[in-house]
């Protein structure tokens, strides 16, 4: 992953969620339109986040959560897993 491309990876929840501004927003949008890359990782999340909306709620383990967003993060930081999945 090139180092713009992190500084773009914190703000991709909020990116998804529609919980940024306009500017920021856009700034994002154009780096996906520049980045297969980032664009690809993206777009696996909205769908991965479209699955999870159709499912039905269940209580999540405090530590599985944290393992997700780290697995998360490393994918949006290095363009891979962490050699913790599970």
């Amino acid at each position: 992953m090139h180092e713009e491309c992190k500084k773009y990876a914190d703000r991709i929840s909020e990116f998804l969620n529609g919980e940024l501004d306009g500017a920021a927003r856009e700034e994002i949008e154009q780096h996906l339109c520049d980045c297969p890359e980032c664009r690809e990782c993206v777009e696996s999340l909205r769908k991965t986040v479209d699955v999870l909306k159709r499912t039905p709620r269940e209580a999540v383990p405090t530590d599985t959560k944290q393992r997700l967003r780290e697995a998360l993060k490393a994918c949006l930081t290095q363009g891979k897993p962490t050699g913790n999945d599970a």
